[in-house]
């Protein structure tokens, strides 16, 4: 049970008075985790959009279900008999939804082809991506699963909001690498990896002068767009997201084997278009190699420091699919209220989209933010998830906090008119943990942040000394706090 130790920090009432925040929404929750006391609320009970404060919920409740070690793995199968260096039937690749999966992973599966002395294929190539609902149906109603409710169309070609599947491959993105020419000349711009399966349309010119690059993607085909000007003697790389990964791997893969003088006869097919039961194990051919990930802990660490959107998609993807036996967005989400729970929050007064915190849909309040740190702070994990999120200097904090190096670890959060800050303290040797929410402003977002780090900064000052004098701490049980 939380006690209510309510401290008049008159410093941070004083912050939160300027003018850029008369219009905005805002919430703030400091609670004393040595003591198990609340230190400093306003407006802690307030519905907020987190952005990538998400990532907290996300990571906590992947550590838990999951646990460290976890690693996914994508395997390489043949479905036929080799004879005379000719496999008379098809390739199956089937993905268990790890998202570090690399170009440098599939080559290693055309190694593989060529180990077993393969030089022709008489079948196809066949991705069974199933782990992961690709459609989800709701009664008279379908989802597209690709990409979480709430994500806005504008953005759909940006690196940080690539479609999600069961077999995802550099990310599902490709590079876009733009090099000037000479001062009116077209730029040269290629993709990497080099494909088909992406077509590229340039229209950009050297300039001289600064960069004017125009580049994107249309949501319903994976063609890229570039345009507008490049400066003289400037190169620039851009990642843009491909539709449909599994098929970008599947394309890919196809290529490399023709590359490598392995003639294939079929075409590149999804498990689902096929004839091939799901459920029939005498489809699924016999394994001939496999890729293992790192370890849970090294990619929760990196959707957290790095801020990585498709890793946190997954998770809840992969959270359905173990626990639900479902690897839909709901299904996840369901798992990520289970442990919203155990935490102590009411999952009535929530609202979850996603586990990247991209959709605006969702809604949560400092204080639910504060009780799931709470949990993980008191949970064996403890250690290992302070470790998760960015240290000052580090990561999404690397040009922030740089005189706070041992004390805060700190998940940042933002969208157009959204910034939020939520994470650990470690003051006089006393741990605390906080979360600050702030919404639609309309100042620009560096001055919300320079309000945040004032904020701790006056937390830091006003509880290294608890001498000042302060308005007297009234003591009492929190149950209406308690969720």
């Amino acid at each position: 049970m939380i006690v209510l130790l309510f401290i008049s920090i008159l410093s941070i009432d004083s912050i939160l008075t300027p003018p850029e925040l008369s219009n905005a929404q805002f919430g703030i929750c400091v609670l004393d985790l040595s003591h198990d006391r609340v230190v400093y609320v306003r407006n802690s009970q307030k519905l907020l959009v987190p952005a990538s404060n998400m990532k907290i919920i996300t990571t906590g409740a992947s550590l838990c279900f999951l646990g460290p070690e976890y690693r996914f793995k994508t395997m390489l199968a043949i479905n036929g008999k080799i004879e005379k260096n000719k496999l008379h039937g098809d390739i199956i690749i089937t993905g268990g939804g790890d998202p570090t999966f690399s170009l440098e992973n599939l080559e290693q599966f055309v190694l593989t082809i060529q180990k077993h002395k393969i030089k022709e294929i008489t079948g196809n190539i066949i991705l069974d991506d199933s782990y992961f609902t690709d459609i989800s149906l709701n009664g008279n109603s379908f989802t597209f699963e690709r990409l979480p409710i709430g994500w806005a169309w504008h953005y759909l070609d940006a690196r940080y909001a690539p479609e999600i599947s069961a077999l995802s491959m550099n990310k599902n993105c490709v590079n876009v690498k733009m090099k000037s020419t000479k001062p009116g000349d077209y730029a040269d711009v290629t993709i990497e990896p080099e494909t088909d399966y992406v077509r590229l349309i340039n229209n950009m010119i050297t300039k001289q002068g600064e960069d004017s690059i125009i580049i994107l993607r249309r949501p319903e085909a994976n063609v890229i767009y570039v345009d507008g000007g490049i400066g003289e003697n400037h190169k620039k790389d851009i990642e843009v997201t491909v539709k449909d990964p599994a098929m970008f791997m599947g394309q890919y893969f196809k290529e490399r084997l023709l590359y490598t003088n392995i003639k294939l006869h079929g075409n590149v097919l999804k498990k689902s278009d096929t004839k091939l039961s799901t459920t029939d194990s005498s489809n699924a051919g016999i394994i001939i190699d496999s890729v293992i990930s790192v370890p849970l802990i090294e990619i929760l660490k990196e959707t957290n420091i790095e801020s990585v959107n498709l890793y946190a998609e997954i998770l809840v993807k992969t959270l359905g699919a173990r626990y639900y036996e479902e690897g839909s967005f709901r299904a996840g989400i369901r798992v990520l209220k289970r442990f919203l729970r155990m935490c102590g929050v009411d999952t009535n007064a929530v609202s979850l989209w996603d586990g990247s915190g991209l959709s605006r849909h969702n809604l949560v309040s400092p204080y639910q933010l504060a009780l799931v740190l709470r949990f993980m702070y008191r949970s064996k994990f403890s250690k290992t998830f302070y470790e998760l999120l960015p240290k000052s200097g580090v990561g999404t904090l690397e040009y922030r906090f740089n005189d706070f190096e041992g004390i805060m670890y700190a998940k940042t959060g933002s969208l157009h008119a959204v910034t939020c800050l939520s994470g650990y303290l470690c003051i006089d040797e006393t741990d605390y943990c906080f979360s600050m929410m702030f919404n639609n402003f309309t100042c620009k977002r560096k001055k919300i942040e320079q309000i945040q780090e004032q904020i701790i900064r006056a937390i830091k000052e006003q509880l290294t000394s608890r001498s000042s004098p302060l308005m007297p701490a009234c003591a009492v049980h929190a149950d209406r706090w308690e969720e």
